[in-house]
Order: structure tokens, then C-alpha cells, then sequence
């Protein structure tokens, strides 16, 4: 389900990059940019994904995350789409936390940029996808697979 569509093209257009990321685009080429902050397929997919209404305002999530080739079939329930993965990666051992989110709309594509982080770093992370929602999915993804091991 994770793919990064996002050409070198997309971070050449500095000025439209939060700060932070601005300024690593200055000091990076943008293929370079793009591996960093949107990896190819790594150690971490998200393989499947469904939702369905939980009770109050949640969601109940189901995924299977593939981890080093391991599936791991795991189940979250959270007001939103990113806290429910965000609690899924933490069950795998690849807990992520997001620290800054911008989102916005590329032609026919959303696009969202993560300031992703632990308790010792931070790093950003891009990912696209065809709604927000699969935009975030993605990004959240793309920072788990830069999670410093």
C-alpha cells in the first residue's frame, strides 16, 4: 500500500516546503531530499487497511503491517486514521510520533509532510496518496522506515 510517487520535481519547489524542511532542501539535491524524507520501499509496509465506526467518535482500525517480512495483523481504536496507525506501529516496535503535520492538495493527489519524531530525533517524512487520509497513511509509513535503528 505505501508507494512514494513523489518526484525529485516536488522538492524543488522550496518555497513551498514548511520551514525545517525548507531549509534542508537548500542544502540537499532533490533526489537526494527525496530519499531522505520519502524512502523506497523499506522495512516497513502497511500491506491492508480497513476501518469501520467504533463507538462515540472512533474508529475501529485494522491493518496488517509487514515488518522485515513479518506480517503482524494488529487493531486500534482512536478518533482518527494517523492515531490508530500511530498506536499500530507502537504495538510492532516502530513507534513514531508526529510532531508537526501540513497537508495540502497536488493536482489530482494530496500530499502530507510529517516533522516525525522519539524521544531523541526528529526527521521528516512525505507521503502521497489519493485522499488525505492515504496521504497521511503513507507518511506516517515513510517515517517509520526512517525511524534511526
Amino acid at each position: 500500500m505505501h508507494t512514494s510517487n513523489l518526484t525529485p520535481a516536488f522538492f524543488s519547489r522550496t518555497a513551498d516546503l514548511p520551514s525545517g524542511l525548507r531549509e534542508e532542501a537548500h542544502a540537499l539535491s532533490t533526489e537526494e531530499l527525496t530519499e531522505r524524507s520519502s524512502p523506497a520501499e523499506r522495512g516497513i509496509r502497511l500491506h491492508s487497511w480497513a476501518t469501520s465506526p467504533a463507538d462515540g467518535d472512533r474508529l475501529a482500525c485494522r491493518a496488517t503491517i509487514v515488518v522485515d517480512n513479518h506480517d503482524h495483523r494488529v487493531e486500534a481504536r482512536a478518533t482518527g486514521q494517523l492515531g490508530a496507525l500511530t498506536a499500530m506501529l507502537y504495538d510492532v516496535g516502530a513507534g513514531v510520533e508526529i510532531h508537526r503535520f501540513h497537508q495540502r492538495r497536488e493536482g489530482d493527489e494530496f500530499i502530507t509532510i510529517l516533522l516525525c519524531g522519539n524521544d531523541y530525533d526528529e526527521w521528516w517524512a512525505v507521503g502521497s496518496g489519493a485522499d488525505g487520509d492515504e496521504a497521511s497513511r503513507n507518511a506516517l509509513i515513510a517515517g517509520a522506515n526512517l525511524l534511526p535503528r
